[in-house]
C-alpha cells in the first residue's frame, strides 16, 4: 500500500461512480474519508467500484477546505481560476458579459477544450446546463458556503462519469453529516474604489448519521458585489492609445454616408422605402479640435473623431447572489439509507454599457423597417441646418439626402439585468444487499434565465421616425435640445427581453461488488444504466421577436425542443499480478440521432511503496447540445476588425445560431503518470496527457472568414455577403464541425511538508502547475492553427480556439507557502502565467504579433483562532498592486487595455472575514 504521504496529495473519497443527468449514471455521493481504518473499502476517484484505500490510476487534484479558504474566493468561479488545468479559453466569466449576451454566466474549461467538454458535478451528480447557453454549467450557481472540497479529475472521457467529459471532471463535494451551526461574514475593499464585496453565510447540521441514523445539513449564502467601471482604472479607461499599439474605437455620431434608395417599383407597383446599398461614407465635418462636441475624441490612429466607450463600460458587473442548499440522510437499517440533497440559487447580474449606436449597416438587419415600409437609416435632408454641404460637394452629392450615424446619448447608457434561478435535486436509495453495493437515484435540474432591458435600448423604428428628416436633430451634438432629448428617451424599450428555461430529469441505477477470485486478488465489477429527458424553451419578448430593439441584433424567434437519452456502462478491476491492476470500463450512450460505444482502460503499478506508475487510454463522445443544434439563427455584430476588401474598420453584421446538421464530437485520449515519495514529507506527481478531438463543434472567427473569402477560398466565399457597393452586409458565424483539435501537456503536483516543529510551527509548500506543449486546431479546409501562447495566426486572424477570449498559456501554476503555529496561520500564494503572443499593432503594415510578458501576482492571508469558536481572517489579494500588461486582444470583449479573462480589475484588495461556530 502506497505511503500515506502520497495519499495526502489526493484525498481518498467516496467519489460518485456515475452520473445522474444527461448521459450519465448516478452513484454514491462523495464524502471525505476521515477515518484511518486501513481496510475500509472506498471508491477511488475515477472508478465506481469500492476497494481498499489506495492511490488511484487516474490523476486527481484535490482542493481542500483549507485550500479554498486560502484563496479568499467569494464565489465558485473565482475559486476555479486557481486551477492550473482550467483555462478561460472556451469558458466565460461574468466580466466578459459587458456588451455581450452571456446573461451573467460563468463557466469552466479544462484543458481549454471548452465548457461543453468539462463535466461539472456536485457530489458526483450532474448539474443542469445554463438555459441561455445549453452547453455549460453556471458554476456560480453552486453554493460556495456548502463546499467541503473540490476534486478535479484531469483525465476525461470517463466510461463511468460520462463519455462527454472530454476535458475532465470537476466535482464539488458538499459538507454532509455536519453537526452544529457556523456563521461567516466577509467584506472587501479595493485600493482604487469600486468592486466592494459583502458576503454572509450560515450552515447548520443536526443528527449524527452513524449514531442517530439521520442527518440534516442546511446552508445559506448571500453576497453582493459592486460594479467597477472603466473610468475607475487608468489602464482601462480608453479604447485606444494614440501611439498606434491598440485601437477599439467605435463609430461616433456625425459620420455621413450617401443615400442610395431603391427607385424601382416592386411587383405591387410600389416604390419601397428600401436601400440599394448601405451607402458610401463621405466623412465627419467635425475637426480634431472639436470631436468632443458629439461625445467623441480624436483617434490619431485613424485620423478622425471616434467614440470611446471604455470609461462607461463595466469591468466587473454589479451582482447579487443567494444560494440555499441542504441534504437529508436517513438510515433505514444497517445496510440501506434514503438520501435527498440539492440547492436553489438566484444570481442577479446588472450589466452596463455604452449608449446604443445607429447606422444604416446596423439598422438594415431590423425586419420591422420592411414591415413598416421605412428606410432603415437616419436621413438628413438638404434643408437641415446641419447638412454637411462641404462634404457633400466634395463627394458629388450636394443637395441630395444623406444618412448619418448617431449614438443615442439622450437615451442613456445601456443597462440590462439578468436573473438566473437554478435548482438541483437528487434523491434515492443506496446500500448493500447480499454483499453487493447498489445505488438508485432520481435527479432533477433546472435553469431559468430572464433578461430585462432597464435603459438605453431603443425601439429602432420609433427612433428613426423621430430623427429622420427632423431639422431639429443635430447629429453633430452629443445631446439634443431638452424637448427632443425627452422624445428620444421615450423611445427606450423597458421590459423583459428574453426568458429561457432548460430542465433535465433522469433516473439511474448501479450495482457493484466482487466478481471472481484471481491469483493476484479479487476481480471486481460494476454495471449500471440511466435514462434522461431534457427540455429547452426559449421565449423572446414580442419586441425581441420583432428585431426592433437596439443592441440585440436581428429578430429572435421562440424555440421549444426536447430529447431523451440513455446510457449503460460496465466496469471491472482486474488484478494482474501483485501490485499491478487494470481498470477496464465500457460505456454506451444513445441519443435520438446518434449513439456510440466507448472504452476506457487504465493501469496502476506500485513496484515499491514510494513509487506508483499509472496510465490510461480511452475514447469519448459528445452529442451537440440542444442550443448548438436548434438555437434560432439571428444577426448580431462582430468584434472590431478591418475588412480586407474595402479597408473599412468597425463592427459588421454577423449571423449567429444553431446548426441542425452538426455531427457528434469524438475524442481519443491517453495519459501516463508517476507519483513519487522521494523523502519523508515530500510527494511529487507528474502526469502527461494527450487529447485528440474530431468533429469539433465551434464557430469561425469573422476575421478569418473574411480573409479566406477575400482570398477566394470557395469554402468561405459563400459565408460573406456584400451589397452592390462592396459593403459587408453579413458574415455567417453559425456553429459548425470545424475539424479537429490535438492538445497535450504535463501536470505537476508537488506537496512538501518542509518543517513540523512545536517551537516554530508547521511549514508546507504546494505547487500545482500545467505545461501545455501542443494545442493545434485543424479547420475543415485543412488549415492548422497552432494556438499555444498565441491569439492570432500568421495573417493576423484571431485563432478559433480563443475567438471568444482567453489564452492557452504554455505554463500556468499556483505556488503556496503556508505556516501554522497554534492559533496563528499565515499563507503566501503566487499565481503565475507565462508570456504569449498577442494581436498585431493597430498601425501595423504587417500582422506581426506583439509579445506579452509573463505575469504573476501575490496574495497574502493571515488567520487567528485564539478566541473560542471564532476564527478571524484578513488578507490582501494582489499584494504588490500589480497592474495588468497593456494588451491588444482580438476584440472578443468590450473592455480594453487589459485582458479580463485573466486579470482581476479589483487590483490590490484587502478583505476581512470572521467565522463563528456554535
Amino acid at each position: 500500500m502506497i505511503k500515506q504521504t502520497v495519499l495526502a496529495r489526493s484525498l481518498r473519497v467516496m467519489f460518485a461512480g456515475g452520473v445522474a443527468a444527461g448521459v450519465g449514471l448516478a452513484a454514491l455521493p462523495a464524502m471525505a474519508q476521515e477515518t484511518a481504518a486501513p481496510v475500509a473499502r472506498v471508491e477511488v476517484t475515477g472508478s465506481s467500484i469500492k476497494r481498499a484505500d489506495v492511490e488511484g490510476s487516474l490523476p486527481v487534484q484535490v482542493v481542500s477546505a483549507a485550500d479554498i479558504k486560502r484563496t479568499g474566493a467569494t464565489n465558485t468561479a473565482e475559486l476555479l481560476t486557481t486551477l492550473s488545468s482550467n483555462s478561460m479559453a472556451g469558458a466565460t466569466n461574468q466580466a466578459q458579459g459587458a456588451g455581450l449576451s452571456t446573461y451573467g454566466m460563468s463557466s469552466a474549461s479544462l484543458r481549454g477544450l471548452g465548457a461543453s467538454k468539462t463535466l461539472i458535478l456536485v457530489n458526483g451528480r450532474r448539474l443542469g446546463n445554463y438555459a441561455t447557453d445549453g452547453t455549460a454549467v453556471d458554476v456560480n450557481s453552486i453554493p460556495l458556503a456548502s463546499i467541503d472540497h473540490v476534486e478535479v479529475l484531469k483525465d476525461g472521457a470517463s466510461g463511468v462519469y460520462g463519455s462527454d467529459a472530454i476535458g475532465g471532471v470537476i466535482n464539488f463535494i458538499t459538507r454532509q453529516n455536519y453537526q452544529g451551526v457556523e456563521v461567516n461574514g466577509y467584506t472587501s475593499v479595493s485600493r482604487y474604489g469600486g468592486g466592494q464585496t459583502h458576503k454572509a453565510s450560515i450552515i447548520g447540521g443536526w443528527g449524527d448519521f452513524d449514531e442517530d441514523r439521520y442527518n440534516i445539513t442546511v446552508s445559506a449564502d448571500f453576497s453582493k458585489d459592486n460594479a467597477i467601471f472603466g473610468n475607475q482604472r487608468d489602464y482601462a479607461n480608453t479604447a485606444w492609445n494614440n501611439n498606434g499599439l491598440r485601437d477599439a474605437s467605435a463609430t461616433p455620431s456625425g459620420n455621413f454616408s450617401t443615400f442610395d434608395p431603391v427607385t424601382t417599383r416592386n411587383a405591387n407597383g410600389v416604390i419601397p422605402n428600401a436601400l440599394n446599398t448601405i451607402g458610401r461614407g463621405i466623412g465627419n465635418p467635425l475637426s480634431p479640435n472639436n470631436c468632443a462636441a458629439n461625445g467623441s475624441a480624436f483617434d490619431a490612429n485613424l485620423g478622425t473623431c471616434r467614440y470611446d466607450s471604455s470609461p462607461v463600460l463595466n469591468l466587473v458587473p454589479a451582482t447579487k447572489r443567494a444560494n440555499v442548499g441542504g441534504s437529508f440522510r436517513f438510515k433505514l437499517n444497517d445496510k440501506a439509507e434514503f438520501f435527498m440533497e440539492g440547492f436553489v440559487s438566484r444570481n442577479e447580474t446588472t450589466q452596463s454599457a455604452q449608449p446604443s449606436p445607429y447606422s444604416a449597416s446596423f439598422l438594415s438587419t431590423d425586419p420591422a423597417f420592411q414591415t413598416q415600409n421605412l428606410y432603415p437609416a437616419i436621413i438628413v435632408s438638404p434643408s437641415s441646418p446641419y447638412y454637411p454641404t462641404n462634404l457633400a460637394t466634395a463627394a458629388g452629392v450636394n443637395g441630395q439626402p444623406l444618412t448619418v450615424s448617431y449614438r443615442a446619448f439622450d437615451g442613456g447608457g445601456r443597462v440590462a439585468k439578468d436573473t438566473a434561478i437554478a435548482s438541483h435535486l437528487a434523491m434515492g436509495f443506496r446500500g448493500t444487499v447480499k454483499g453487493f453495493d447498489y445505488d438508485v437515484a432520481y435527479t432533477h435540474n433546472s435553469s431559468d434565465v430572464t433578461e430585462r432591458a432597464i435603459q438605453g435600448y431603443q425601439n429602432q423604428t420609433a427612433l428613426v421616425k423621430l430623427l429622420s428628416n427632423n431639422n431639429a436633430f443635430n447629429p453633430l451634438a452629443q445631446y439634443q435640445s431638452a424637448d427632443l432629448a425627452q422624445q428620444i428617451y421615450a423611445t427606450n424599450y423597458v421590459g423583459a427581453v428574453m426568458n429561457a428555461t432548460l430542465r433535465n430529469d433522469s433516473l439511474a441505477a448501479r450495482i457493484s461488488g466482487d466478481l471472481y477470485q484471481l491469483p493476484a486478488g479479487m476481480m471486481k465489477f460494476a454495471v449500471g444504466a440511466s435514462m434522461a429527458d431534457e427540455n429547452l424553451s426559449i421565449n423572446p419578448s414580442q419586441a425581441y421577436q420583432s428585431g426592433d430593439v437596439s443592441g440585440y441584433g436581428g429578430a429572435q424567434l421562440p424555440l421549444s425542443t426536447s430529447r431523451n437519452s440513455s446510457a449503460v456502462f460496465a466496469e471491472t478491476i482486474i488484478p494482474i499480478i501483485k501490485n499491478l491492476e487494470a481498470d477496464v470500463a465500457v460505456r454506451h450512450d444513445r441519443y435520438p440521432n446518434a449513439s456510440a460505444t466507448n472504452p476506457k482502460v487504465s493501469l496502476r503499478w506500485q513496484p515499491i511503496s514510494q513509487v506508483l506508475l499509472r496510465g490510461s487510454y480511452g475514447k469519448g463522445f459528445r452529442e451537440p447540445s440542444l442550443p448548438e443544434l436548434y438555437n434560432q439563427q439571428t444577426i448580431g455584430t462582430s468584434p472590431n476588425l478591418t475588412d480586407p476588401q474595402t479597408g473599412q474598420f468597425g463592427q459588421f453584421n454577423q449571423t449567429y445560431g444553431g446548426n441542425r446538421n452538426l455531427q457528434p464530437e469524438k475524442s481519443e485520449q491517453s495519459s501516463l503518470g508517476i507519483v513519487v515519495d522521494p523523502v519523508k514529507g515530500l510527494s511529487v506527481a507528474v502526469d502527461w496527457w494527450k487529447i485528440n478531438v474530431n468533429n469539433l463543434v465551434t464557430t469561425l472567427t469573422p476575421s478569418f472568414t473574411l480573409a479566406q473569402a477575400y482570398a477566394g477560398n470557395p469554402l468561405y466565399t459563400g459565408l460573406v455577403t456584400r451589397d452592390p457597393a462592396g459593403n459587408i452586409t453579413n458574415i455567417v458565424g453559425t456553429n459548425i464541425n470545424a475539424g479537429s483539435v490535438k492538445t497535450e501537456g504535463v501536470d505537476l503536483d508537488l506537496r512538501w511538508a518542509i518543517l513540523k516543529s512545536p517551537t516554530y510551527g508547521n511549514f508546507n509548500l504546494r505547487l500545482n502547475g500545467t505545461y501545455t506543449s501542443k494545442y493545434d486546431l485543424t479547420l475543415a479546409d485543412g488549415t492548422v492553427q497552432r494556438s499555444v501562447a498565441r491569439t492570432i495566426d500568421n495573417e493576423g486572424n484571431v485563432l478559433s480556439a480563443v475567438n471568444q477570449g482567453g489564452v492557452i498559456f504554455r505554463w500556468k501554476d499556483q505556488l503556496t507557502l503556508d505556516w501554522k503555529y497554534k492559533q496563528y496561520g499565515l499563507s503566501l500564494t503566487n499565481n503565475f502565467q507565462s508570456g504569449y503572443w498577442d494581436s498585431y499593432r493597430a498601425d501595423a503594415d504587417e500582422p506581426i504579433a506583439q509579445h506579452v510578458g509573463a505575469f504573476s501576482t501575490w496574495d497574502l492571508q493571515g488567520t487567528y483562532g485564539g478566541i473560542k469558536n471564532l476564527t478571524l481572517t484578513a488578507g490582501v489579494k494582489n499584494l504588490f498592486n500589480r497592474k495588468p500588461p497593456e494588451v491588444i486582444t482580438g476584440g472578443s470583449f468590450f473592455q480594453t487595455g487589459y485582458d479580463p479573462t485573466y486579470y482581476d480589475p479589483h487590483g490590490q484588495t484587502g478583505y476581512v472575514s470572521a467565522s463563528y461556530q456554535f
